[in-house]
């Protein structure tokens, strides 16, 4: 009797231990978003903000009397000093590649990209090694230069500048944004 006591009780300690193993505290899930491309090079930006593919430079306020031309956005018409924004582009790749990129405006004027939010009689000019990048058939396309490791550089520039013909009297002032869309090519 005493062992069957004994066998109770130790019987009855472990089902008290076993219930309290038992609990069970907060439940969920765990999910994971993403995707995989077939692109082997990235594209980044100093001169700019990122968020995935897409950035955004902040050209910051200018005056009227401090915008170059069409034909030269580094100089203006007051012998004030001009303001860049640089803007070199990076792309790292895969393996190496030839690699050429493609502007294109969402809306363009004369040689340049069109401004939207208020300014009139101005345009944003992008200049490369070359000088001015010319929109006016609608797309712009630049080979990027093997800096090695695979490695690619974009050297550009972005200037506000006055639309042609326009002086810096025909300016009205406002918010001066813009898009451009880019692709990459790589063989």
């Amino acid at each position: 009797m005493k062992k069957t006591f004994i066998s109770l009780a130790i019987f009855s300690a472990f089902a008290a231990t076993g219930a309290q193993a038992a609990t069970i505290g907060a439940t969920g899930t765990i999910s994971f978003e993403g995707s995989i491309t077939a692109d082997t090079c990235k594209v980044s930006s100093s001169g700019a903000s990122s968020s995935g593919a897409n950035m955004l430079v902040t050209m910051g306020p200018h005056s009227a009397e401090t915008l170059g031309t069409e034909a030269t956005p580094e100089t203006s018409d007051g012998s004030l000093s001009t303001i860049a924004k640089n803007l070199d582009l990076n792309v790292e790749c895969a393996a190496d590649s030839k690699v050429t990129l493609e502007l294109k405006p969402a809306a363009r004027v004369g040689k340049g990209i069109a401004v939207t939010g208020g300014a009139q009689n101005v345009q944003i000019m992008l200049v490369g090694d070359n000088g001015p990048l010319d929109f006016s058939a609608g797309t712009a396309t630049l080979n990027a230069v093997n800096v090695g490791n695979n490695v690619f550089s974009v050297p550009l520039k972005a200037y506000y500048t006055l639309q042609a013909g326009k002086k810096a009297a025909d300016v009205k002032a406002g918010a001066a944004n813009a898009t451009v869309a880019y692709t990459l090519s790589y063989e």
